[in-house]
This record gives structure tokens, C-alpha cells and sequence, in this order.
């Protein structure tokens, strides 16, 4: 997410997710000539993604002209439920991580601080200029500014070493990372990872340039490369699957320190030259914050930011009241903000376990969920109701009404319980969070599987650990409660990220529904090969094939993303990609 990416919406905790996920991709390739019919395919391909990334749904506030007048600064104080998981580079997939990783981060390329289809345009930001393409469109040469360093303790400049390094670093075995998958196409990553080889083979440095020759023609190269996962990172930085507390980074602000399940202090980076805004001094996070206790905080000014929304039961009075169906809409008295997001919340279903590694017990689930009683419980705003892998606004997503939106259809359920051979009652382990809605969403999922003979068994725990467990390969699990916000705006992030079992490991897995199939590991291989509308239409028609066929999930809704600022706060912008974005804000000193 990726913990995943997980709007605030549907999964506390994780307000991407995770990104979001709206990733929007570059369209204005740098190529040598005999590159060009390849390269206006490209554009295409990188000009729908864009178009389609969700970027400017904006409620109320978000004024980006409102920076004019912004003054550098003052604290902003951000509180959260639950903690986020790293903030190790290699490691954090969270929402939360990413959205300010956003501010600390300085990658080869990067989305600008703007709202709207231009916050998912890539464009150089450590790198000179957008990468010179090869004939064949398998090999990215970028050259490396100079003069960029790292915020203090360490003295380091930013070089072409530096991304060898954090790429190399992401696939080293013995990090664990869940980057790894979107690297492992660069020409010698399997060497390199099977210990055969010291350094990645298809990485070349030249002086101030680095180059990246892949093993196939992949689209989207460039979105992948500019993922937090990648942001430029000290080459002594440590391996440790733990993840590093403190890490030196050279964009607007750096991490001070991380205190576990209490602090985060985020500070303006006093090594950073280049021209990204950075108007607060320091970002400070508050965790364990009760989240009725966090909006009585923002109501009173007493904090600025309630990181992983509000509580569902406040959503409806929120927006009445200071959101965007209340009397201060669209100004800037405007305190709650709703918009969508690339997100697709879902139940998996652990393939590797008994009774889950029948289809015919994984469809008649499908059947029987009551996905808008189970959308509820997340309060008003939350989303719509969803039944297929892909959300709308990705490109290939077909709308093809595969289950029930409006309610259980338990004579279908019960039919293909009876065709599975499956003996009833069975017990199945339900994995959740522990903070509203994760408690109530479960309480209607074990109503609904009683109906068809599944006996339900919550197992709630704090996010941070629900999601760690669920990665473990043969944990002992049936359902998790989960969801995903987009990395970038191609269908790969989700189908193949998710259900790719090719990928999967004996931690940080992302793939809950463990889900390793072949034929349909063959399937997603090809479909990532393919560009313009031949990959959209391979990836619609696997999505709907998944959804129908092996139905490793019970897809249940796509999300919108909750915030809730106090009235103090400014310069409020939602960035398509990474949510609402602190380097533009601005608070009284």
C-alpha cells in the first residue's frame, strides 16, 4: 500500500493506499529520433493515464493562488489514530508515509506541487531532464544534477551512485522490500539478487549519468522509477528489514526523528537548494490520538491535521457543517475535504488455505457479501460500492457487473457452496484493524458468511501489525479486511502488484490472497508487456476474468479521501498523487 496504501476512508491508519492513488505518467519522453513512432505511442499511453488519474477533484479550500500569500514558519501539528509503518524509503508503503515522503524525498523524477491533471505530470527533479529513451525503448539514460546534498547529520552529496544504490538496495533479499517487484525488470536484478553478480548488470553509471536497460519494453518505467521507493538515500545506509529510523534525504524536509507510536518530527531541510516549496518549519505527528478526541483537537485549533480522517458516525455532520455540503463550501472556512481516489477496498481470500482454495467457496462469497451495508460503516463520503479489481478512472477498467452491488444474492451463494463440495459449517479467520469502521465492517461480514455455512472468527489488531502478519507467508488466515490506492494510474498496479504470485515471498507480501497460478502468472507477465490500447484491453478483460474465474478477492468499493484541517491552516492543494500536499501549506508562525 503497501502496509498498503489505503485511504483513511476505508482502513485507519493509512489516510495511500498507498498511495493513491491517481498516478498520473509523463508524456513529453526525451527520445533519439529512430525512437519516435515507439515514443508517440508512449505519449499516448502516458496522456490517458493522466487524464484518468482522478487529479483535481477538489472540495472546498485547495486554492492553490492562496500560496501567494503564504509566509514561512510555525509548526504544523498533524495527529493520528495509529502510527505509520517506516520511514525507511525501502520499506514505507503507507499513505501516510508516502504523503510526506512527498516532502522529503528527492527522486530522479517527481509530480509537481499543483492540483489537478498537472500534479500527475512527471518531470525531472534530481535528474537535468526528462531521460533519453534508446531505439528499442528498453534502455532510460538520465543525467544527475550536481551540487545536491543531503540534510544533516550526513555530508554526502546526491550522485549517480545514489540511485544505483537505493535500487540495489530495494532488491537485496535481505531488505525485504516490497519495491523489489517494480525493479525487477532492469537486465541482471535476478542476478544480482541470487548473490551472483555485485552489482545490477543492466545499471550503467557514466560520469554524472545513469542508465537503466530493461529486459522488456515496460510503459511504465518512469512512474515506477519515481515511487517513494526510489527516493535518493546515503549509499552507508544500512540493510535491515526492520527498516531505519532515521534516514539523511535531500528534498524539501527531512525526517529529525521517529519515536514508535508517539512522535514524528519532520524539519525544513537546511541543505536543500532547489526550487520546491517548503513553507512550514516543522511537521510534528501525534500518535494514538483517539479520533473523536482528534476532531474535538482540530475544532478547537488545538492541531491543524487529523492525518487518517475522522470517525465515520462525524462524516455526515462534518460535511454539513464545514464540508463540502455546508454553508462554508468552497472557501476558505472550509474545513472538511472529500475527494476520489484511484482505491479499491476488498476482502481476500487466502488461496493457500483450506476450503479458500476453492473457487466455488471464493464466488459464493462474492454472492453473499452485502457490499453497501459493509460501505456504510465507514460513514458518509466513504465511496461507492465495487465488485472488480480495477477502480474507475484506471485505464482498462470495464464496468462489467460481475456480483451484487445493492445487496447478498445467498440463493446464488448457496448453490455454489453446494457445487464446491465443501462440507458445512466451516470456521474462516477474519483479519481486521482494530479502530472503527475495521470492527464494524467485520460484524456485517460474519453475518453475511453465516448465512452460507462460513463461521467467521475476528482477529483484530492494530493496523501496523494486521497488515505485517497478513504479509507473512503461511500465516494462519482466511479473509483480510484490506484495500489499495494506486502507486500510479496503469492497471499492472494492481493486478500484478497485487495477484502476482511469482512475487510472492516469506514477508512483505502485498499479495493477501497468496494467490500463484501459472497460467495466470503468465497471463499478467504478457499483459505488462503490451502498450497503448492492446495492454488496456488485455488488463480490462484480466480483471474481468480474475473477477469471475479464480476470484481470488471479494472486491467491495472504491474510496474517497477524508480531511479534516482546523481553520488556521492554508494553502491546501489535494496533489493527485499523494494526497494534500504539506509543502504548500502554511500556518501562523
Amino acid at each position: 500500500m503497501n502496509p498498503p496504501r489505503v485511504p483513511a476512508s476505508e482502513l485507519p491508519g493509512t489516510a495511500i493506499g498507498l498511495r493513491t492513488d491517481t498516478r498520473g505518467m509523463e508524456t513529453d519522453v526525451k527520445t533519439r529520433a529512430v525512437w519516435l513512432p515507439l515514443a508517440a505511442m508512449l505519449a499516448g499511453l502516458l496522456l490517458l493515464a493522466g487524464a484518468c488519474g482522478g487529479g483535481g477533484a477538489q472540495t472546498g479550500g485547495g486554492d492553490t493562488s492562496a500560496t501567494s500569500k503564504a509566509t514561512k514558519g510555525g509548526t504544523l501539528r498533524i495527529v493520528l489514530a495509529d502510527d505509520t509503518d517506516y520511514v525507511d524509503p525501502a520499506l514505507a508503503y503507507y499513505q501516510t508515509s508516502w504523503q510526506f515522503e512527498y516532502s522529503t524525498c528527492l527522486k530522479l523524477l517527481n509530480y509537481p506541487d499543483a492540483a489537478g491533471s498537472e500534479g500527475n505530470q512527471l518531470q525531472p527533479e534530481a535528474a537535468e531532464a526528462l531521460p533519453e529513451v534508446s531505439a528499442d525503448g528498453k534502455n532510460y539514460t538520465f543525467t544527475v544534477r550536481q551540487g545536491l546534498k543531503f540534510s544533516p547529520p550526513s555530508t554526502e552529496q546526491v550522485t549517480p551512485e545514489t540511485f544505483r544504490f537505493v535500487v540495489e538496495r530495494a532488491l537485496n533479499p535481505k531488505m525485504q522490500s516490497p519495491a523489489a517487484s517494480f525493479v525487477s525488470d532492469i537486465q541482471g536484478a535476478s542476478d544480482f539478487v541470487a548473490g551472483r553478480a555485485k552489482h545490477v548488470s543492466g545499471i550503467k553509471i557514466s560520469g554524472q549519468t545513469i542508465s537503466f536497460e530493461l529486459t522488456d519494453v515496460a510503459p511504465d518505467f518512469l512512474s515506477r522509477i519515481a515511487m517513494p521507493f526510489f527516493c535518493a538515500i546515503p549509499t552507508d545506509t544500512p540493510i535491515d528489514p526492520r527498516g531505519i529510523k532515521s534516514v539523511p534525504s535531500a528534498g524539501p524536509y527531512f525526517v529529525d526523528s521517529w519515536t514508535p507510536n508517539r512522535t514524528l518530527v519532520i524539519k525544513r531541510n537546511p541543505n536543500y537548494t532547489g526550487d520546491r516549496p517548503a513553507y512550514v518549519d516543522e511537521i510534528r505527528y501525534q500518535m494514538g490520538v483517539d479520533p473523536d478526541q482528534a476532531v474535538l483537537e482540530i475544532k478547537q485549533g488545538n492541531a491543524d491535521y487529523l492525518g487518517d480522517g475522522p470517525p465515520p458516525a462525524q462524516n455526515a455532520e462534518l460535511g454539513a457543517t464545514v464540508g463540502p455540503d455546508s454553508p462554508v463550501a468552497n472557501t476558505d472556512k472550509q474545513m472538511f475535504h472529500v475527494n476520489p481516489i484511484l482505491s479499491t477496498s476488498y476482502l481476500a481470500m487466502n488461496t493457500s488455505r483450506p476450503h479458500f482454495d476453492n473457487e466455488k467457496v471464493r464466488q459464493a462469497v462474492n454472492f453473499a457479501i452485502d457490499r453497501q451495508t459493509i460501505l456504510d460503516q465507514s460513514g458518509k463520503y466513504a465511496g461507492t460500492p465495487s465488485d472488480q479489481i480495477l477502480p474507475p478512472g484506471v485505464p482498462g477498467f470495464n464496468d462489467a457487473d460481475i456480483y451484487p452491488l445493492d445487496g447478498p444474492d445467498l440463493e446464488k451463494a448457496r448453490q455454489l457452496m453446494q457445487e464446491s463440495g465443501e462440507q458445512t459449517p466451516f470456521e474462516a479467520v477474519l483479519y481486521t484493524c482494530d479502530t472503527s469502521p475495521c470492527p464494524e465492517r467485520a460484524q456485517v461480514i460474519q453475518d453475511n458468511l453465516k448465512a452460507i455455512g462460513i463461521t467467521v472468527v475476528i482477529r483484530r489488531f492494530d493496523r501496523n501489525i494486521q497488515f505485517q502478519k497478513e504479509g507473512l507467508r503461511n500465516e494462519p488466515f482466511d479473509l483480510a479486511d484490506e484495500g489499495w490506492f494506486a502507486d500510479y494510474a496503469d492497471p499492472y498496479d494492481f493486478i500484478n502488484i497485487l495477484l502476482d504470485g511469482s512475487d510472492i515471498q516469506d514477508a512483505n507480501n502485498n499479495n493477501f490472497a497468496y494467490f500463484d497460478d501459472s497460467t495466470w502468472n503468465a497471463k499478467m507477465a504478457e499483459a505488462a508487456k503490451l502498450s497503448g490500447d492492446q495492454r488496456y484491453e488485455a488488463y480490462g478483460q484480466l480483471d474481468v476474468d480474475l473477477s469471475t474465474g479464480p476470484t481470488p478477492w471479494a472486491s467491495r468499493a472504491n474510496s474517497n479521501q477524508l480531511d479534516l484541517f482546523s481553520e488556521q491552516v492554508d494553502g491546501l492543494t489535494f496533489q493527485p498523487i499523494y494526497g494534500m500536499d504539506y509543502n504548500l501549506m502554511y500556518v501562523p508562525s
